[in-house]
């Protein structure tokens, strides 16, 4: 049996993110987003995670968007309290406290449990938690709350903590050409698109365990002035709901799970 988790991120960054993502979620073959303790759709995020139960639910932590949810922190942060966005965060990381990744990631974890949400998983926002300057922080993190980090970008290469991960491969589903080409509707380049997600299914077929990483959401002013990556998650929940898409994984064998599955099962 191939198990297959399709993860958005960025839950509770804007109102038409959450939107796309449970949309994608009622109407499609999404089954798990990560939500961020500390952007402006947080609080309706955390409303609609428990309406949807069979939504599996992460933490999105974030190092490079929005503020801290600890604002006694000094060397996170710009002037205004910010966290430094991410070509700046390469600049300035030499100068952050370690202790203070540690407490903060913590915080935003706490924050989610305080809600009321029975988290799945960790990752990042940019991935920053699979970044080499913040493994040892993530494997501390990981420890202390018993929950795994996404296997991203390389991850599982570099190894920090190789028996907590649930997934054997992430894979960016849609980052192929003509999904994230806008020049046409999906409806008119849906062969071609179709096209593009076999090739990316098919050379993973060896692994067992794979999670699909995806961004859908409806635009809103806060999600196309603050985010460079906008008009494209549109594109990703015609896709998400789109039975072609739903059919075509289920022949290549995939049962459609979230994180919270390897917990059920005591893996």
């Amino acid at each position: 049996m191939k198990l297959l988790i399709i993860n958005a991120d960025d839950f509770g960054y804007s109102p038409g993110v959450n939107s796309g993502i449970i949309y994608s979620h009622q109407h499609g073959i999404l089954t798990s987003a990560t939500l961020m303790a500390n952007m402006p759709g947080t609080q309706e995020a955390v409303a609609l995670a428990k309406q949807h139960p069979d939504l599996g639910i992460g933490a999105h932590l974030t190092l490079t968007a929005g503020r801290p949810v600890i604002k006694e922190l000094g060397t996170l942060t710009d002037d205004d309290g910010n966290f430094f966005k991410l070509p700046s965060y390469h600049e300035k990381r030499p100068l952050y406290r370690e202790e203070e990744i540690f407490i903060e990631w913590c915080a935003q974890i706490d924050y989610l449990m305080r809600q009321g949400l029975t988290l799945t998983h960790l990752d990042s926002h940019h991935h920053v938690h699979s970044f080499p300057e913040n493994q040892l922080i993530a494997r501390a993190v990981s420890e202390r709350y018993g929950l795994p980090f996404r296997n991203s970008r390389g991850a599982e290469k570099k190894a920090v903590v190789p028996a907590n991960y649930r997934n054997d491969i992430c894979v960016d589903m849609m980052n192929t050409e003509m999904i994230r080409s806008l020049d046409r509707a999906y409806t008119v380049d849906k062969e071609a698109c179709l096209a593009e997600l076999s090739q990316t299914f098919n050379a993973i077929a060896d692994y067992e365990t794979v999670e699909a990483m995806v961004h859908p959401a409806f635009v809103d002013e806060t999600l196309y002035y603050q985010s460079s990556f906008h008009l494209q998650r549109m594109r990703e929940v015609e896709i998400l709901v789109a039975p072609e898409v739903r059919n075509m994984l289920e022949m290549l064998g995939y049962q459609f799970v979230h994180y919270g599955f390897f917990n059920f099962k005591g893996g």
